[in-house]
């Protein structure tokens, strides 16, 4: 059966153009993905972006109201994140409530607000996109599995909690699912603090060499060979030979993997390399000061940082497995 998505190897500019002006916040993930390509390392000859839209519109003739999907792949990154997955439909995060409740007698009671169908319309046609899209990733695992060890789930990261829920009343099936709150803040606002580093300390990017300490400090499941193509900050001691304190930002751009070495926590080393990662290089990624962290609920430490960083929870959103065969099949 051929496909109705749109499939490209490098970012399109008018998919940048669409998310932009029309879908910031919540596609910020998912563009900043796309950003990242510019870095070194940053793209495989497995990235695909695909985009789908209702009633088969092109990419360049969206607009603001065009009901849609769009993705980042790559499949070649597990067992880290392999797809960001951003649709129109995240914009109105109580969609899904509206529809849920809706009758579909026509009750007087339940009698809808001028255009509230028609909007709510919009939304089930994007979430429609959005398995589109999901349809085409399992071809595309298709093709890349073929020789290789099977691949029955996929990983969805940083997946809003608005589009998984939609997903799922679409028929998707979800084998694991990992919901974080994220936390954003603003460039701009981030507070000024006093240096925590004693006399033998200094700043320098994370050495590769100490990467294995960094892996061993955290559940996240990530590799060397990403890790390497990060922006990094760390706190080193010993004249730059021992590390104390350390943060990255993801590839989509997100506040990932602060930490701070046992000793020196409650001394303001991990506020302050969070704020000099994001300082020094969120501007690698654009010009929107906007930048989040997304932090487990049961994790008060981290969020004691985000909210002392002047950050608030906008919305939930999840690591995801997808079972792609379960959910697409023959």
């Amino acid at each position: 059966m051929p496909s109705d998505v749109a499939i490209y190897t490098g970012p399109p500019d008018a998919l940048e153009r669409l998310l932009r002006a029309h879908h910031l916040p919540y596609a910020l993930p998912l563009l900043r993905r796309m950003r990242f390509t510019r870095f070194p390392g940053g793209i495989t000859e497995h990235t695909r972006i695909l985009f789908a839209a209702a009633g088969g519109t092109e990419l360049g003739d969206a607009t603001s109201d065009t009901p849609f999907a769009a993705a980042y792949l790559d499949l070649s990154r597990g067992p880290e994140t392999q797809l960001w997955l951003y649709s129109s439909l995240e914009r109105r995060p109580d969609a899904l409530a509206s529809a849920a409740s809706r009758s579909r007698h026509g009750n007087k009671e339940d009698a809808e607000a001028p255009g509230e169908g028609r909007e709510e319309d919009k939304e089930e046609a994007a979430a429609q996109c959005a398995r589109r899209v999901l349809a085409e990733v399992r071809r595309q695992r298709d093709a890349y599995s073929a020789g290789r060890a099977a691949m029955p789930t996929i990983l969805a990261g940083t997946l809003s909690e608005t589009l998984r829920l939609a997903l799922l009343n679409q028929g998707v099936v979800f084998a694991q699912v990992d919901v974080f709150d994220k936390w954003m803040f603003r460039l701009d606002d981030l507070p000024s603090v006093p240096s925590p580093l004693a006399p033998d300390m200094r700043w320098r990017d994370f050495r590769r060499e100490d990467i294995p300490l960094m892996l061993s400090r955290t559940n996240i499941k990530r590799t060397e060979r990403t890790i390497v193509l990060l922006r990094s900050t760390a706190v080193y001691q010993n004249d730059g030979t021992t590390p104390v304190a350390w943060a990255l930002l993801g590839p989509d751009s997100s506040l990932s993997g602060l930490h701070c070495e046992e000793e020196f926590r409650g001394k303001g080393f991990a506020k302050a390399v969070a704020i000099k990662i994001l300082r020094d290089h969120l501007k690698d990624y654009d010009d929107d000061g906007r930048c989040w962290a997304d932090v487990a609920p049961d994790n008060p430490k981290s969020q004691a940082v985000c909210r002392s960083l002047g950050g608030k929870v906008a919305w939930a959103a999840s690591w995801s497995w997808i079972d792609l065969d379960k959910s697409f099949r023959d």
